[in-house]
């Protein structure tokens, strides 16, 4: 029997990435994570633990941007993909993306306090709305640019282990910031709310956000500029026909479910079942527990990525997800009052998956671009990486969006004299992170059994490419 490893190449020096190019790209993953989780998980101590909005009404508000994405998306992938500016078909994007991000992002934080709860609400859904219009911007020709720095299918895994790595970093910091707002200095949590939201603004959605505009190289550019434009709608029927790119986009969106709601609600138990309502305690606890994945995460990049390289993409992540299957019945036995530190433990099966899923999903949409070149002729990384990153977005929203329902239905109430639960309801929030992280770990299983695109296909896909266009 043929294997992963039996098909393994050694990797050309001119398909070779250089550290910096590789550091710059990778710098850009902050953004990016804070676009995406950062918000959610800022947004929830902020609007509804603070300012008490209902939490339902945060989860509407964090969802409703996902049908703005919807078209907006697929049509910055097509510009992406039919620009050429003397600058490239992404770079300009990226720059003018970081910018604006950075703008409104700080924007989100600036909401009076004395206004009622429909106005906050509808000011959160206003300003939200305004921040992903500019990270659109930014992360569709962002990740374009990254699945096509290098043709090879290992060195495509080694490039997105950066971006792996500062995913970490931002996993690492981000449960910090709330905490960080709750110091006397600031006289107020909101007036600490607004200046280290716009601290973040500034120096990651802005600062670090251009850098990848500034030095990364657009490998396919000459052979893009001289194809026919790229088309929408003609894009999505091919994405939604090509079976690897449809079982990746329910893998990632498993995922996401999965782990944002486990995300969410772990930290409603840490607050409310094991600190009795404690906010401040709670959020200390979670941050910790946060930077616990992040440090673990961050050890697992190479293991993650030296597995993915010598037995396979899809096979390491089989493995991580078996891994999760395993974490989720002790999710019961570490979330429990009396011994905090025990949730630190979490981490060790259920941590892996998130480097595999960040590090190797985008690896293996890079083969698809590929797969889909030699189908139709068209390097269309932009409508494909919209296409999933607008995947990716809406299982954040939605996650946060069903972890709040959930909540909600669990018979949860902020309003409770000193943040007290019933027995009931703490039995129902431990059940739910427990039985949804393990029942979204088996069919993520399931996916992958049926996943096409091996590394001898990657090869032989290559191969039929540079015969039939030369190499890139």
């Amino acid at each position: 029997m043929t294997t992963d490893t039996d098909n393994h190449r050694a990797t050309l020096a001119t398909d070779k990435v250089s550290f910096g190019e590789k550091l710059a790209f990778g710098v850009g993953t902050l953004p990016v994570f804070y676009a995406i989780a950062g918000v959610g998980s800022f947004t929830i101590p902020v609007y509804q633990m603070t300012l008490k909005l209902d939490p339902v009404l945060v989860g509407v508000a964090l969802s409703l941007p996902r049908f703005l994405d919807a078209i907006i998306d697929p049509i910055m992938g097509r510009i992406s993909d039919n620009t050429h500016s003397r600058w490239g078909r992404r770079k300009p994007y990226i720059v003018c993306g970081a910018i604006l991000q950075a703008l409104f992002f700080g924007i989100i934080w600036m909401v009076p306090t004395t206004w009622s709860n429909p106005a906050i609400a509808t000011y959160l859904v206003s300003s939200l709305m305004l921040f992903y219009v500019g990270y659109t911007i930014y992360s569709v020709p962002y990740n374009s640019v990254g699945y096509e720095m290098t043709p090879d299918y290992n060195e495509r895994t080694n490039v997105w282990a950066f971006s792996s790595f500062f995913n970490k970093i931002g996993e690492l910091s981000y449960s910090w910031i709330f905490p960080l707002t709750t110091l006397a200095i600031f006289g107020s949590v909101m007036h600490g709310v607004q200046i280290i939201g716009w601290i973040v603004a500034l120096v990651i959605l802005g600062g670090m956000g251009i850098l990848p505009g500034l030095f990364v190289k657009e490998r396919y550019f000459k052979k893009a500029v001289k194809q026919e434009k790229v088309q929408i709608w003609p894009a999505l029927k091919a994405a939604t026909a090509n079976r690897a790119f449809m079982l990746l986009v329910g893998l990632t969106a498993l995922q996401i479910g999965a782990g944002m709601l486990a995300s969410n609600i772990d930290f409603y138990l840490i607050v409310y079942y094991m600190f009795g309502g404690d906010v401040a305690q709670g959020a200390v606890w979670k941050g910790l527990l946060s930077s616990s994945y992040a440090v673990l995460g961050i050890i697992w990049i190479f293991p993650i990525t030296w597995l993915a390289n010598r037995h396979g993409k899809h096979v390491t992540l089989a493995l991580s997800f078996a891994l999760v299957l395993v974490g989720a019945a002790g999710k019961w036995f570490l979330y429990t009052p009396g011994h905090p530190w025990k949730i630190l433990f979490d981490c060790l099966l259920c941590g892996p998956v998130w480097v595999a899923i960040n590090t190797l999903s985008r690896s293996m949409l890079a083969d698809i671009c590929d797969d889909d070149e030699l189908r139709h002729g068209l390097r269309r990384e932009g409508v494909f990486g919209a296409l999933f990153s607008w995947v990716e977005k809406t299982g954040y929203s939605f996650a946060f969006l069903g972890a709040m329902i959930t909540l909600k239905l669990t018979g949860f109430n902020a309003a409770n004299p000193g943040g007290a639960q019933t027995p009931e309801t703490i039995l129902s929030m431990r059940l739910v992170l427990t039985l949804s992280t393990a029942a979204w770990a088996i069919a993520a299983l399931v996916i992958l059994y049926f996943y096409p695109l091996n590394r001898k296909r990657a090869y032989e896909i290559r191969d039929a490419l540079e015969a039939r266009r030369g190499k890139v």
